[in-house]
């Protein structure tokens, strides 16, 4: 098993060397607002581009990154982009980069750092042209998006304060020199649903919460339903505080390991999710959810 399983992980590692130069149309930028909640206008990162679209200078910015194998009307941006413009009059920016995301696992991995680079292309646009400020930049990824979202982060102009790891791949990101890392923002924030499986298994940031310790328990042993639960569980945390729900409230542990074993015993002091920046806290925590929706307990 052993053999095997390091076998994969170098058979990944090799293609995730021969990526292919994704063109200025291939990776798209999809806007959303509360006046076009549900047709986006489509975006470059160029400022003749975003100059004619609805881009609303003054408010905040969550830019979205899915996962490999999705797309931009995929659940993930369903979730999230629902949750967020329910929440506030926000920009949500889905970032589609579906062509390169397509095919086999190895060929997304090789595509992701330029995914980022684009981004950062994006967001430093916003600033130089437009004078638009990047403490209000949001960016939130699952999978090989929560690494996207790392990588466009530490090459945007100044710091961003906030991003949201859901679920951040585990395949081909172990010695990977562009993981996801807690220096990429102001605050990284990141949730295991399937560490160890699709998702990361040790801690990435600032933040890091692990529901349930591993495999959730609505999921039984479907890990694709796991790793979906992280954008799910990160939805309801944000209508959760426009519809007076309970939250996601972690318990501190001790170490990762008693975060995966559900042993933690330390202070109830930190809520998973949310709209609010963070703008402190470090540490491992785990919280429980119940076994249907509403998820979070309180």
């Amino acid at each position: 098993m052993a053999i095997t399983k390091c076998f994969v992980i170098l058979c990944v590692a090799i293609a995730a060397t021969h990526g292919f130069a994704l063109g200025p149309t291939q990776i798209r930028f999809h806007l959303f607002t509360r006046n076009n909640p549900t047709q986006s206008q489509n975006l470059l990162p160029t400022p003749g581009s975003i100059a004619t679209s609805s881009f609303q200078i003054m408010s905040p910015t969550i830019i979205s990154i899915h996962d490999h194998g999705d797309n931009v009307s995929g659940n993930f941006n369903a979730y999230v982009q629902r949750a967020h413009l329910g929440a506030d009059d926000v920009n949500f920016v889905a970032v589609d980069w579906s062509i390169g995301a397509s095919t086999t696992y190895a060929f997304s991995l090789s595509n992701t750092p330029q995914v980022g680079a684009v981004v950062a292309q994006f967001v430093n646009v916003l600033q130089n042209s437009f004078g638009y400020d990047v403490g209000r930049v949001r960016i939130v990824g699952v999978g090989l998006g929560a690494h996207a979202a790392g990588i466009a982060a530490r090459r945007i102009t100044g710091t961003v304060p906030h991003i949201v790891a859901l679920d951040p791949a585990l395949l081909g990101w172990t010695h990977h020199p562009e993981i996801l890392n807690r220096d990429d923002a102001g605050i990284v924030e990141v949730l295991h649903t399937s560490p160890g499986y699709y998702g990361y298994d040790f801690p990435l940031g600032d933040i890091d919460f692990y529901a349930n310790g591993g495999l959730q328990p609505y999921c039984g042993n479907d890990v694709a339903c796991s790793n979906a639960l992280a954008y799910i569980y990160y939805a309801e945390s944000i209508t959760a505080e426009s519809e007076n729900g309970q939250r996601f409230v972690g318990t501190a542990c001790e170490n990762y390991e008693s975060a995966v074993q559900s042993v933690c015993t330390g202070e109830r002091d930190v809520i998973f999710g949310g709209s609010a920046v963070k703008t402190g806290g470090s540490g491992i925590y785990w919280f429980a959810t119940n076994n249907q929706e509403p998820f979070a307990r309180g």
